[in-house]
């Protein structure tokens, strides 16, 4: 009989550093923590500012995500 490894407890996922990781049988997924984007492999901050949420005359400040 076969058992599943969990990548996660183990530690040998290939998870981002600001991702989390969720076992799954035979496998793992890995997903971009709050304030980032990316497959979870790779995760990269988003830029609050980017879409233009600001009123003209009005500077737009991104605040970085946890962590960075």
């Amino acid at each position: 009989s076969c058992s599943d490894v969990d990548e996660c407890a183990a530690n040998t996922d290939d998870c981002h550093a600001n991702a989390s990781c969720t076992n799954t049988p035979g496998a793992r997924t890995c997903a971009c923590t709050a304030g980032y984007e990316g497959s979870g492999l790779t995760c990269s901050d988003i830029d609050g500012c980017a879409s233009g949420p600001c009123s003209l005359g009005v500077t737009c400040v991104d605040v970085p995500a946890p962590g960075t």
